[in-house]
């Protein structure tokens, strides 16, 4: 090939890699969905049996693994199956049973409940080992209102009124809480009285405040750290 042929070669080369399309860039990955909690990890709430001459329940029952069970207000309770009766306690500091949400972990039973004597009020999660019904751990939190609770794995996210935390199922204890939600001032960018069931998005965990009048505010928080992502 002649001087003048290599040149006019080397010159269509380059015109061609000028004049070649752009690859085309690789697609943006889509965030992974948020996981939805697996009929395993849901949480069902105690029925309130009433008394004769008040409207306030007495005690509370449900239905876990075909075993009855029944708790009075002051804690008192019976788990019946058959003609097998095992009788437990759960020792409560002060005041009486308002709520009671119920679980199957693993083969323990898992209570999330709220107490108050009328003035004031607070709540506690308790894991009781089976047959026994000796409670493993029992970790206590100052906020009345107790809402429905969420399960992921081997945690517990619970709320309360001006309280949000995620508990470690293995130790009963808190890996991060926040205790400074409510702030009765109008307009209060803090005012959470009560929440919904909490909800998973990505690396988050979104704290609904369960509306009354108008639609509520919402606590989005890092699932890992706690840390207050923002309150929208």
């Amino acid at each position: 090939m002649n001087r003048r042929k290599l040149s006019a070669a080397v010159l269509s080369f380059a015109l061609a890699l000028v004049c070649a399309p752009a690859p085309a860039p690789c697609p943006a990955q889509e965030a992974p969905p948020a996981p939805t909690p697996k009929p395993s990890e849901v949480f069902r709430q105690a029925r309130p049996v009433s008394g004769p001459a008040s409207p306030d329940p007495v005690a509370f029952e449900f239905e876990v693994n075909g075993f009855s069970y029944h708790v009075r207000q002051n804690g008192n309770g019976r788990r019946v199956k058959g003609d097998r009766t095992r009788r437990f306690n759960l020792r409560l500091d002060d005041g009486g049973l308002g709520r009671v949400y119920f679980h199957d972990y693993g083969g323990r039973l898992l209570l999330v409940c709220e107490v108050g004597d009328g003035e004031s009020g607070g709540g506690f999660v308790t894991l009781l080992e089976q047959p026994s019904m000796r409670a493993r751990w029992k970790q206590t939190f100052p906020a009345p209102n107790v809402g429905e609770p969420l399960r992921e794995g081997r945690h517990l996210y619970v709320t309360g009124a001006g309280f949000v935390g995620k508990l470690n199922l293995d130790t009963g204890e808190f890996d991060w809480t926040h205790e400074d939600l409510y702030d009765p001032r109008e307009g209060a960018p803090k005012h959470f009285t009560s929440f919904e069931t909490p909800e998973l998005d990505g690396d988050a965990v979104l704290f609904r405040e369960r509306p009354v009048y108008n639609p509520g505010k919402t606590l989005v928080v890092d699932r890992k750290s706690g840390k207050v992502i923002r309150v929208e």
